[in-house]
């Protein structure tokens, strides 16, 4: 993992919205734009910058069926800060 990658990471991860995004998305792949104003009250422009957030961290996934978008954690992503906390403890 890189220094620039763990950053943006990190960033995406300050947030408490977005903290509760991921909460949200982990429970299960087929989460929806609509089904997360329920959980995380906020406006639809505060919540397309927080999902774009997390995107570009790379913690979730997203794809198109039909007119919906779909989310989902990319598990693989999230393994990179415990990689990285990891490695400071076996130096």
């Amino acid at each position: 993992m890189d220094t620039k990658s763990l950053t943006r990471m990190a960033k995406s991860l300050s947030d408490p919205h977005r903290l509760l995004l991921l909460k949200e998305i982990a429970k299960g792949t087929n989460r929806g734009c609509p089904d997360l104003y329920e959980f995380v009250p906020i406006s639809q422009p505060s919540m397309s910058q927080h999902l774009k957030s997390l995107t570009e961290s790379g913690l979730i996934e997203t794809y198109k069926e039909g007119r919906k978008m779909h989310l989902a954690i990319n598990d693989e992503k999230l393994q990179e800060p415990t990689s990285f906390i990891q490695s400071l403890k076996s130096n």
